[in-house]
Order: C-alpha cells, then structure tokens, then sequence
C-alpha cells in the first residue's frame, strides 16, 4: 500500500511531524510505541531506502496545551537529538531531514549533522521561525556545517505565512552570508562573484535537490 500511494503522490521524502516525548529506540513498556517502532523500522524505512527517498521529521511540537484556543493552543518541548542520532547509525543507507522546533534543541543537532552524511538540518520551524531566531540558528549552523544544511523551507499551516517567511528569511540569510564573507575578506581570501553565487545555490536549491537525488 505505502509503495502504491508514494508512487501515486509522486513524493520526493516522506514527512511526520513528532511530540518531544519521540524516542528511539523505545524504552519505556508503551504498546503503542513499540507497535509505531516496528511500523517505521520494518516498513517505513525499508520503503524510503528502497525508492531512495528521504524521510523528515520534524520534532518538538506539543498539541492542545490550551484547548480553549483550539488549533491555536500548541507548544512546543525540547526534544532528544539522541534519537535522532540513533535513527542515523541504525539506518546509514536512509536519508534523514530533521528540524526541531525548539531554539535548546538547534546547537545539538548541528553538531549531529557533522557526524552523520545522512542527516540533513533544514529551517526554521514555528516557534523559532522568529527573524532574531532565524539569524542565531543560521549563523550558528553556518559555523558548524558550511553551506551543509538547508536553512529555510516552506512548510506554512496557512499558505500566507509563505509571503513574509520567505521576504525576512532571504534577508536574514543574506545578511549571514554578508558577514561570512566580510570575514573571510579580513583574513586576505578574496570571495568571488562565482562562490557567492555557488553558496547561494547551495543554501536555496541545490543542497535540498541534492540530498533527494543521491
């Protein structure tokens, strides 16, 4: 059934969103759980490495903290990178996109991305979807990993949110960028309008486009 609807949907990666409680491996005595374990170790994963597409989760979200505000009473919680990590060394023929939604939980999985070529860090999410935020997270990834991550995409629940997403986030870049480059000026590398334009591609198109093609 997974193969017939992924061909049907023409998917390029497979996407679940996850609550910070997510481990793996499970630990705890949770029928359920373990039944959702064995779901994504037996027939999830093989499934994606199969047809070689990413899987991305996106963790940390917490429904109906105040349900008196309905679909606007989630949170967010620290997650376990740990997992993620787990996921990484378990299956190191699948491929990984992970972003979290707490600011506690982005200097961790940076450094997970310079351990595993199969894990991927990609946006800003939700609650760190704050230009302040945006500018720590990018700045922060860009020290760790290069242009070795994907640092905004479009996943909106309303379709407006794109507009402004977009707008501040590709200032927000730029700005890094800016920066980096200034740096690298100061300590005598002379930055060309080829790297520039090559850096930028990078971070906007080709890291994604490269990661679901290999």
């Amino acid at each position: 059934f997974l193969r017939e609807w992924l061909d049907r949907m023409k998917a390029i990666y497979v996407a679940v969103s996850l609550p910070p409680e997510f481990r793996y491996p499970v630990t705890e005595p949770d029928e359920k759980a373990r039944t959702g374990q064995a779901v994504l170790e037996r027939v999830i994963l093989p499934v994606c490495e199969e047809r070689g597409l990413p899987f991305a989760m996106m963790i940390g979200a917490t429904r109906g903290v105040n349900p008196g505000l309905g679909g606007g009473g989630d949170m967010g919680g620290r997650a376990d990178v740990t997992s993620v990590t787990n996921l990484c060394r378990a299956f190191p023929n699948n491929k990984f996109f992970v972003t979290m939604l707490m600011r506690e939980n982005q200097h961790e999985l940076a450094v997970a991305a310079r351990k595993f070529a199969n894990l991927m860090p990609f946006g800003c999410w939700w609650f760190v979807n704050n230009p302040s935020l945006i500018d720590e997270i990018t700045r922060m990834r860009m020290e760790l990993l290069g242009t070795s991550f994907i640092p905004q995409h479009s996943d909106a629940r309303i379709l407006d949110q794109l507009l402004y997403k977009w707008d501040h986030s590709r200032k927000l870049i730029a700005g890094v960028l800016t920066d980096k480059y200034r740096d690298l000026a100061a300590a005598g590398w002379q930055v060309t309008r080829e790297q520039i334009e090559r850096d930028v591609r990078l971070l906007l198109r080709d890291n994604f486009v490269n990661f679901v093609q290999r």
